[in-house]
């Protein structure tokens, strides 16, 4: 297993939105829209690869400013839950963006989600809101570089 970054518009990200949609969307009935995807091109793309090259877990992190980065479409493919793969991910994903400078992270997890993110150094802030029919709370980390 393998931590890399992906570049927009490849296979890997076309894999990638395979991965959201099946973990993210259809369990909901909902699929990714044009909307939801305007604007992935200037977005980080991250993954866990297989052996296979196949991707495990996905993230895309959004930098809202030279600080701050917005963590948003975490899915694990569902074979792979429960393994430490996401875990992986995020924190190699953090890794790379405090190399380049970010040192606030924030996240809308959906409620069933709040402890991963939780044991990971993430604190809910405010209230729980829905969005896309499902629970979510707002949660932020700093990093002190």
């Amino acid at each position: 297993m393998k931590f890399s970054k992906i570049e927009w518009c490849s296979p890997q990200y076309q894999a990638s939105l395979e991965l959201r949609h099946l973990v993210l969307r259809e369990p909901l009935g909902l699929k990714l829209t044009a909307e939801e995807l305007d604007g992935e091109y200037g977005q980080r793309h991250y993954a866990m690869l297989g052996d296979d090259d196949a991707i495990l877990a996905i993230v895309v992190a959004f930098p809202k400013n030279t600080r701050l980065v917005q963590l948003r479409q975490m899915a694990v493919e569902p074979e792979s839950q429960g393994k430490g793969i996401g875990t992986r991910l995020l924190q190699q994903c953090e890794a790379d963006l405090v190399s380049h400078g970010f040192e606030e992270f924030e996240l809308e997890a959906r409620m069933t989600a709040v402890a991963f993110y939780q044991k990971q150094g993430y604190e809910p802030v405010g209230e729980p809101f829905e969005q896309i029919s499902l629970p979510h709370q707002k949660m932020t980390k700093v990093i002190s570089t």
